[in-house]
């Protein structure tokens, strides 16, 4: 049968639509595959890629720096606590090419520097995956306060970033008002700043803290850091444990915390309870304040401590510094130095408390015992020896109550130097304290094999021999005691944050340095010091009575013994028949006349009335004289003269 040309025709086309249709169908089929295979790659073969990238722009891990613990004195004062900060972050994206003007904007507001802000604030670029992409996160400062950011942001919505703004194009004015209010950002964990509640109170004792950007499993993380100080001493159980935070970001920089990952809480520091007495420790700064008015020193330092236990009541410093913003204390000569534990120097006429103690506690000597004075001068041939004022015979008593170095030496030969020697080891001259604060000096003590014929009759007097205020504070405070050398206290407990105690410290004996006996003997002398017979007149208070040494050191200059720059100091203690505090006062070149009697004696005199009124201490009782003293409070004479 044959087909018509019609027929052919429909059927050629049928096959065309056909073959479009298949051919359609297998593109589409093949497209499909690809899809759904490209969709398979991405979803399980780049499943793990794909996800650090996007999480790269939307989850962070913060840490979370610890709660510091606190600094408080033994009234439970606080000395030393935290302020909640953020810290302070900027978004490059949204600054680019005005970056020195926000840096400008940003150190005009927070007073940081415009240089560091504008290399910050350059776009950085960080690898990710062998590419390069813009750093969306630079961190500009740390401790940054709630209100600080508040007032920043204000001061950014207001800057003329360009003097030309209402002739920018629209899309350049848009960029900026994206600028204004998304450049700058906090981070949403909280940081702490450390704070003093007490301006430059106790600050050599407090020490200060430093920010300091840390690496800490993988991730970095400002810590606060002991640098001075308690502060310093304490680090390890002040600073706590590290917390972290794992968080997922919206594009406008805020916490999504519904996909808040991992949420480990720091813990916080333990608190450091200190001996120091706030009201006594103001006292102290006060007086110190007045007397370095008056007497214009090149540096200040001054001890008060608890005879019987060892305890630091209150310790201060001139020149001093504000803990709050130590890099002011840079600008001074070592204004964040604690002269009373690092200050060494010859301490002079109130090192003969040794000398007397060890002549009063070997028996050789007794308080009514004559020494020929030799009207002033003396010398065996081979050096010489003087005293400020002609002296003929006086008592051992005298001696000290007028400080004579001729009678302070003819005693102490009664004791040898070997002897002698082991008296100022024993009462801890050469040797560090141990108390619980950084930077402390031992002092110089030569040994005994070392000293030539002249050497005993310099250390005698205070010379030839270093010390530290400490040193001569606890020296003085063992006398006072009955004997013995107490290792000073400042710190007296460490408490957990909820109060529980950790750790407590309690009064440590070092030695046995006096027998009783003697100690009550030297006190009845040093009692006589601080009357209208001795050296000390201005350090008597009325209803007290004081028992202390007066210093007067020349210092070396140029390698001689200079006749105008002196250390004046004073040591003494109260009530003398109960001893409850023991104080020292020292001046490093005060002005004019380089006494320790005109300059530290009455500055001891201001702060020993207002302590005692303070501690509302017992007045004295009648202090009987020498001569009139019970058998049993003196220690019998063996020579008559020397």
């Amino acid at each position: 049968m044959k087909t018509t040309p019609t027929a052919d025709k429909c059927r050629t086309v049928h096959a065309m639509q056909l073959r479009r249709m298949l051919t359609f169908a297998v593109m589409l089929l093949l497209g499909f595959l690809v899809i759904v295979g490209r969709l398979i790659y991405i979803q399980v073969f780049q499943h793990e890629d794909l996800l650090s990238k996007a999480q790269e722009k939307t989850r962070r891990t913060y840490l979370r720096e610890t709660e510091r613990g606190e600094i408080l004195d033994r009234q439970g004062v606080l000395l030393a606590s935290n302020q909640r900060v953020r810290i302070l972050c900027a978004n490059l994206a949204y600054i680019d090419r005005y970056n020195e003007p926000m840096a400008k904007a940003i150190a005009e507001c927070l007073g940081v520097d415009e240089v560091s802000l504008r290399e910050r604030l350059e776009l950085q670029y960080v690898k990710v995956k062998g590419r390069e992409v813009l750093d969306p996160h630079v961190r500009l400062k740390v401790k940054v306060t709630h209100e600080e950011f508040s007032r920043l942001q204000d001061y950014i919505a207001a800057y003329p970033f360009d003097p030309n703004h209402d002739q920018l194009h629209p899309s350049e004015q848009a960029f900026i008002e994206k600028m204004r209010r998304h450049a700058v950002f906090v981070e949403p964990v909280d940081d702490f700043k450390r704070i003093y509640p007490n301006g430059m109170l106790a600050a050599h004792t407090l020490g200060y803290t430093r920010s300091q950007e840390a690496l800490h499993g993988g991730h970095t993380v400002f810590m606060t850091q002991g640098v001075a100080g308690i502060e310093k001493t304490c680090d390890d159980m002040l600073k706590g444990v590290v917390g972290w935070t794992e968080t997922e970001r919206a594009p406008r920089k805020r916490e999504l915390r519904e996909y808040r990952y991992r949420d480990l809480s720091p813990r916080a520091g333990m608190n450091v309870v200190l001996t120091l007495d706030t009201g006594l420790q103001g006292i102290v700064e006060e007086e110190l304040v007045k007397g370095v008015e008056t007497s214009r020193p090149r540096s200040a330092s001054i001890v008060l401590v608890r005879p019987q236990t060892g305890e630091i009541l209150a310790m201060a410093s001139y020149p001093t510094f504000n803990p709050n913003a130590p890099a002011t204390a840079k600008g001074a000569e070592s204004a964040d130095k604690n002269r009373a534990i690092s200050d060494q120097f010859e301490p002079g006429s109130t090192f003969k408390i040794v000398s007397i103690a060890s002549a009063l506690s070997e028996g050789t000597s007794g308080l009514n015992d004559k020494v020929f004075c030799e009207n002033g001068r003396f010398s065996n041939g081979r050096w010489s020896l003087s005293d400020d004022h002609g002296y003929g015979s006086l008592s051992v008593m005298e001696v000290l109550a007028k400080s004579s170095n001729i009678g302070t030496y003819k005693i102490i030969r009664g004791v040898g130097p070997r002897r002698f020697h082991q008296y100022i080891n024993n009462f801890g001259f050469g040797e560090k304290t141990g108390i619980q604060l950084p930077g402390e000096l031992s002092g110089t003590v030569h040994h005994v094999k070392h000293w030539r014929d002249v050497t005993m009759s310099r250390v005698a007097i205070g010379y030839t021999i270093s010390v530290t205020p400490l040193q001569i504070t606890m020296a003085m405070a063992a006398i006072a005691n009955g004997g013995k050398l107490m290792q000073p206290m400042i710190i007296d407990r460490i408490e957990y944050p909820d109060g529980r105690v950790m750790s407590q410290y309690d009064p440590h004996v070092v030695r046995q340095v006096l027998t009783t006996s003697s100690t009550r003997a030297l006190t009845q002398a040093l009692t006589r010091v601080a009357s209208e017979h001795g050296t000390a007149r201005r350090a008597q208070l009325e209803d007290y009575t004081v028992a202390g040494k007066t210093g007067t050191a020349r210092k070396i200059v140029d390698g001689h013994y200079s006749y105008s720059k002196h250390l004046a100091s004073f040591v003494g203690f109260l009530p003398a028949e109960s001893p409850e505090i023991c104080i020292s006062v020292l001046f490093n070149e005060p002005e004019g006349t380089g006494y320790g009697g005109i300059h530290s004696a009455p500055v001891f005199k201001s702060i020993a009335q207002r302590a005692a009124n303070y501690l509302n201490l017992k007045p004295s009782e009648w202090y009987l004289p020498a001569d009139q003293m019970p058998e049993e409070l003196v220690v019998q004479s063996r020579a008559v003269n020397f």
